[in-house]
């Protein structure tokens, strides 16, 4: 997942990302002298996709869209042509199983706090009995500090592992057949 990474304020694409056909395609089409369409377009796919991005905690994939365009500069009505979704399908096939359980634990512990949000307290069932007892929202809430701390340590675990398959990449020593003549 080191095609396209977030360095200096800038998105860095990799040599071997425009090896692929969808980030290549995206590259060639803008003729301009700064690639600023490819480049923008890239750093979309990045925010929106990447688990790395700032952007992966916006659970919803419209606040998420909305958010990056606002971020990059793109205007509110700019949707991902098919070119695009291509590079973006490509780029999401490459996301780790830990990236994409990390996702899922993320989206679970927001639909819990849209749980806590919404209990109506004064809300009774069909026999005049509570639907949240304080029990049940009390348990809840006693909860929480463990699944921060332990949504915390699957993040930095994450980043972690990132880093290392970075490092490793970056270490690996070129053969014969990687240098240019």
């Amino acid at each position: 997942m080191r095609l396209l990474t977030y360095e200096g304020f800038k998105v860095v694409i990799a040599p071997e990302a425009l090896a692929l056909k969808p980030f290549r395609v995206l590259w060639t089409r803008d003729r301009s002298k700064g690639k600023d369409k490819a480049i923008t377009e890239l750093g979309y796919i990045y925010f929106f996709s990447d688990p790395r991005s700032e952007y992966q905690y916006i659970i919803d994939d419209d606040e998420r869209d909305a958010a990056v365009k606002e971020g990059l500069g793109l205007p509110s009505k700019w949707k991902p042509d098919k070119e695009v979704k291509a590079a973006m399908n490509l780029y999401s096939s490459f996301t780790s199983t830990a990236a994409l359980l990390l996702q899922d634990t993320r989206y679970a512990v927001d639909k819990l706090r849209t749980l806590l949000r919404d209990i109506d307290l004064s809300a009774k069932d069909k026999n005049g009995k509570p639907l949240y007892t304080l029990n049940v929202i009390t348990a809840t809430i006693k909860q929480v500090p463990s699944l921060v701390r332990d949504l915390d340590d699957a993040e930095k675990q994450l980043n972690e592992q990132l880093k290392e398959a970075g490092n490793a990449v970056g270490n690996s020593e070129m053969s014969i057949l990687d240098s240019e003549f």
